[in-house]
């Protein structure tokens, strides 16, 4: 561990840094000064373009890493700390909400790499 030390702190203050730099000068403003989304899918047909999407990452994901329940859990914990932990500590989504969001994350991802696996043929290991 004390090796990875300074690697992670340093990965710690520059990420702090640019994500400071990022939100209150790039971001925030724009945000503030944007209106509300301008595309108008019903909520089910924007659900299945998305998953499109999530899937075809999460099987390029799988494709570096060569096992669909570990690609799951590390889709599933990103999206998890990206926007759950850091929803919750911000004040803008309260515990029980976010509390949800982890459920059904958690679930929903390690179904789609348990189903994955099992189509690959070859149970955890996803092919070229």
């Amino acid at each position: 561990m004390s090796e990875r030390m300074k690697p992670i702190l340093g990965g710690m203050v520059t990420g702090i840094i640019v994500n400071y730099l990022g939100v209150y000068y790039f971001y925030g403003p724009i945000a503030e000064s944007a209106g509300p989304g301008t595309m108008e899918l019903p909520r089910g047909v924007a659900l299945v373009i998305a998953t499109v999407f999530f899937v075809l990452f999460f099987d390029w994901a799988n494709q570096q890493i060569r096992n669909p329940i570990k690609t799951g859990l590390i889709v599933a914990v990103s999206q998890i700390l990206l926007v759950d932990v850091y929803y919750y500590l911000s004040g803008q989504r309260p515990l029980s909400q976010a509390a949800a969001s982890v459920v059904v994350l958690l679930v929903s991802w390690l179904a789609v790499g348990a189903v994955y696996g099992k189509l690959m043929g070859a149970g955890s290991q996803g092919g070229d």
